[in-house]
């Protein structure tokens, strides 16, 4: 996929979905009890640095920032279950989080000379951000929103203007921090893909394994209308075990490999194809009925016969053919009797001498 899988989550699986919202939650959960924890801890600081009277402002103002993010700490939980409930719980958190910035800063607008740890506070949120593994184009959004907040603040604390040296040194550092946290978060995302797919992929054929097929599977039944056919093939290797023990096991790979290629050839990106378990394959084809289901079986059963392994130790060829099991049903079918029954049309097509496709009537 490219950049495309880093600049949105459209293109993600939900499953993938599912799992990197959770992880959010969790780190988003340790960034608020973080927040929590260091404003409060900040009034020491607020008590040795500042005057009486604006010791007493900012430790209220820290103490109500601090009642507000802490809904977000069991809303955080939600946030593992919905991703809506994701970007309302990021939203909430930097509008008051920004907030809280604003009031510190109005606090200081009588002040010739203000802290310089009182200014930092746009550019250490966006190094705490870093750690959310956010597509692109979610980073940049919350980017812009922090940018355009800080300097309205600063637009509206110098009574309406800006001089140029001002504005420039603190978008220019805005920007800085905003490209180390893309940089850091795209990173993230990056890492959780990749573990993603060792988990979910075989390693050999590239397929999805059977969890991800069984989740996509769940997907497709979901979003499928009332009363829409899917097809299950089930195909399986005629006498692999021959192959594996005449030729040798590297020969045995290569000749999955050569079947897994020919079925995403074959069925294409409609079809969900993942590696069942040793030498069996399963696909799913949504909205197919029967007759179609037993047809695209029937091609891939020619095109793997056609296509011979060549032997590298004395270059002869070695045929391979497939069997299958076609099955269909609507939403009133569950998964496990779909399966069942491929099986079962699988099972008959061995017993019928191999090198066949049944269809489960």
């Amino acid at each position: 996929m490219g950049l495309k899988e880093y600049w949105s989550d459209r293109s993600h699986s939900q499953d993938f979905k599912l799992i990197r919202i959770g992880f959010v939650a969790v780190r988003f959960r340790w960034l608020v009890s973080l927040l929590l924890i260091g404003i409060a801890g900040w009034i020491a600081v607020d008590w040795w640095v500042l005057d009486s009277a604006h010791f007493h402002l900012l430790w209220k103002v820290r103490l109500m920032a601090g009642v507000m993010l802490t809904p977000l700490l069991p809303l955080s939980y939600l946030c593992k279950l919905n991703r809506r409930w994701m970007v309302l719980s990021l939203f909430a958190l930097l509008v008051i989080l920004l907030l809280f910035n604003a009031v510190s800063l109005w606090s200081f607008r009588d002040v010739a000379a203000m802290p310089t740890g009182y200014m930092a506070f746009p550019y250490f949120l966006l190094a705490l951000l870093a750690v959310l593994p956010l597509p692109i184009r979610s980073g940049v959004r919350v980017a812009v929103t922090i940018i355009a907040a800080v300097l309205a603040t600063d637009y509206w604390l110098d009574s309406h203007t800006l001089s140029n040296g001002k504005l420039i040194e603190r978008v220019w550092l805005l920007l800085c921090f905003s490209l180390a946290m893309l940089w850091v978060q795209t990173g993230q995302l990056r890492m959780l893909l990749d573990l993603y797919r060792e988990s979910t992929r075989d390693p050999l054929t590239r397929l999805m394994n059977r969890r991800l097929f069984m989740e996509q599977f769940k997907a497709v039944r979901h979003n499928s209308k009332l009363g829409e056919m899917c097809s299950v093939i089930l195909f399986d290797l005629d006498k692999f075990k021959r192959i594996n023990d005449e030729h040798g096991h590297l020969i045995g790979d290569e000749v999955l490999v050569n079947v897994s290629t020919t079925l995403v050839d074959i069925f294409g990106q409609d079809a969900t194809v993942a590696r069942y378990g040793g030498e069996e394959f399963v696909v799913l084809l949504p909205n197919t009925e029967l007759e179609q289901g037993v047809r695209q079986a029937e091609t891939l059963r020619l095109a793997v016969e056609s296509q011979p392994i060549e032997s590298p130790l004395d270059e002869s060829e070695i045929s391979v053919t497939v069997s299958a099991g076609v099955a269909a049903g609507d939403n009133t079918h569950t998964i496990s009797e779909l399966l069942q029954r491929a099986d079962e049309a699988l099972y008959q097509a061995k017993s019928r001498g191999r090198n066949c496709v049944i269809a489960y009537e």
